[in-house]
């Protein structure tokens, strides 16, 4: 299981929302500093990312939690996510290139047929992600104070 500490932002009844900066493989890298891949990974991901997920124990705004997903429904959620709107695309420039041929048209019924397929397999993906991913489950109420200041000295 893949887990990762985040802060409390709201709270409304069973649902919390949680917020946490996006991590990447450079930030445990000990060469980042002269590494213009580290570089790039600093200067774009400052953006703060929010989850809402369900919560079956009493926390409060400014309470961090460990969540945490198993690393099967990651790995499904990232093949829907890429592979499908790819396999869509390729299935709608196929049949549109094949339709053209045998109809006599111009090949620029394609490229309608290209975006129509990508954007379907986008659609279709979210629609599949959102059945097939499980939820991040809540592991673990951290305290406010005495874990804050762990995960302070420890770059959590």
């Amino acid at each position: 299981m893949m887990e990762r500490d985040v802060e409390v932002v709201a709270v409304k009844g069973r649902l919390i929302r949680v917020q946490f900066r996006r991590q990447s493989s450079c930030d445990s890298c000990s060469s980042n500093e002269q590494c213009g891949s580290g570089q790039l990974s600093k200067a774009v991901n400052r953006r703060l990312d929010v989850l809402d997920m369900h919560c079956d124990q009493a926390v409060a705004v400014g309470d961090f939690v460990r969540v945490g997903i198993t690393e099967q429904s990651l790995v499904r959620g990232t093949l829907i996510l890429y592979l499908l709107p790819l396999l869509c695309l390729i299935a709608a420039a196929v049949l549109a290139s094949q339709l053209t041929t045998s109809l006599a048209l111009s090949e620029l019924w394609v490229l309608p047929a290209l975006v129509g397929g990508g954007y379907g397999g986008f659609r279709w993906a979210g629609y599949l992600a959102g059945r097939l991913v499980a939820e991040p489950k809540l592991i673990k109420v951290l305290s406010r104070e005495r874990d804050r200041m762990e995960l302070a000295v420890t770059g959590g």
